[in-house]
């Protein structure tokens, strides 16, 4: 079902190789807009999938910033962009070009600086606290001696004694290298480790409780849409593959309360903890697109949340409908074979398996689906390449850790 304000819009999509990506297309699609879709890998769901009119093949934003943007421009020029939609990592790269790349169409991307400050997981506690957020002690490690100051700082006996002291490089995504320590000779000999990287780390108060994701669109600090959903059950230790929502006041209250006063346009979401109290803790801040997409998807005034905010501005935010069941059946079926499925409800995944709809398949959209077969298999030869782990070949040449953008 088309939606007059929408039909004909012409949107370019960049980081086609996601679900979220995918599911993006497909209900801009079904609104009436035409998609392109832009990429730097040879495979990609989007490439495939009847939602998307044309799919471009671009440098890798992370090894070529410059010639990726230059990519970009082109295809906003020859294909008559109304709107450009960054959904993965790529995002940071469209946003130090977002000027420039902005004077051709509509740029749903926050400024690069903004970004930033809540990619960092460093940063983004700081940006929470000074919003009057309480946050997790947080301290950022950079240099070999700063881990040795920390093992017998204030900071780390406080963190022992509230439970631990989670450890992650201040740039991460899809929990990959996440480390706690419990006692003073775990981080010491974490730090033996990880203190002779060329990045920095976050050390961060664990905090107890149940982990808690939401997902918003977001235009000049109002929510057009928003969902929540519960992190219960993840593939080999990395991100969320099953999905159901969340009605959660105070998690919406908290993000639409964010996004207010950081003025914040662009998709913004966050993982909280929520304690035994019922209050929330903030521990990381991804502005991007996320899984939660899935839950939104079908859902009528989607399309207009993302691209046309006046119409829906003065409407309450799109939600999921409550009866949504979405997973990512092939790393969860996988994951769930070989027993390194994570989390809650643990061995007996298989009948949310049989009960979800999954993200990737359509019976109307069949091949993207077999795309990701194509996909995985591109992303293990680059992981064996370069001496990744699978996670991290996924997203090794879009991904951005915090180094001058010009």
């Amino acid at each position: 079902m088309s939606t007059d304000g929408l039909r004909g819009k012409r949107v370019l999509l960049t980081g086609g190789r996601a679900p979220a990506a995918l599911e993006m297309a497909r209900l801009l699609a079904a609104a009436g807009c035409e998609v392109i879709a832009a990429e730097s890998t040879r495979h990609h769901l989007c490439r495939v999938s009847r939602s998307v009119k044309r799919s471009c093949r671009v440098p890798s934003p992370a090894a070529d910033p410059a010639a990726f943007a230059d990519a970009l421009e082109e295809i906003i020029a020859q294909e008559g962009i109304h709107s450009l939609i960054p959904t993965c990592e790529e995002l940071f790269f469209v946003a130090a070009s977002r000027e420039r790349l902005g004077s051709q169409c509509a740029v749903f991307t926050a400024p690069l600086a903004q970004l930033q400050r809540l990619h960092s997981k460093a940063e983004f506690i700081r940006t929470a606290g000074r919003l009057g957020f309480n946050v997790p002690m947080t301290v950022r490690i950079s240099k070999p001696e700063e881990w040795r100051d920390f093992a017998h700082s204030s900071s780390f006996r406080d963190m022992l004694s509230s439970g631990g002291c989670v450890l992650k490089p201040e740039y991460s995504r899809f929990a990959a290298k996440v480390r706690i320590a419990t006692s003073r000779q775990e981080l010491v000999e974490a730090a033996s480790e990880l203190g002779t990287g060329h990045y920095p780390w976050v050390a961060q108060q664990y905090i107890g409780g149940r982990e808690i994701c939401t997902y918003s669109i977001v235009h000049d600090g109002k929510v057009t849409a928003h969902a929540a959903y519960a992190s219960e059950l993840s593939a080999y230790g990395g991100a969320s593959v099953y999905f159901e929502p969340l009605r959660h006041p105070a998690a919406q209250a908290w993000a639409a309360r964010f996004a207010e006063l950081e003025r914040f346009t662009g998709q913004l979401a966050f993982d909280l903890i929520e304690q035994e109290d019922g209050s929330l803790m903030p521990i990381e801040c991804n502005p991007r697109t996320t899984s939660g997409i899935h839950l939104l998807a079908g859902n009528p005034g989607i399309a207009e949340a993302l691209l046309l905010p006046q119409a829906s501005s003065a409407s309450a935010p799109v939600e999921p409908r409550p009866d949504k069941r979405v997973m990512l059946a092939l790393p969860m079926l996988a994951a769930g074979l070989s027993g390194r499925l994570r989390g809650k409800p643990g061995r007996h995944w298989l009948p949310r398996w049989l009960g979800a709809g999954d993200a990737t398949f359509r019976w109307s959209d069949p091949r993207p689906a077999l795309e990701q077969l194509l996909l995985a298999r591109e992303l293990q030869r680059t992981a064996r390449r370069r001496g990744l782990s699978l996670i991290e070949a996924a997203t090794c040449d879009i991904e951005w850790n915090g180094r001058e953008l010009v």
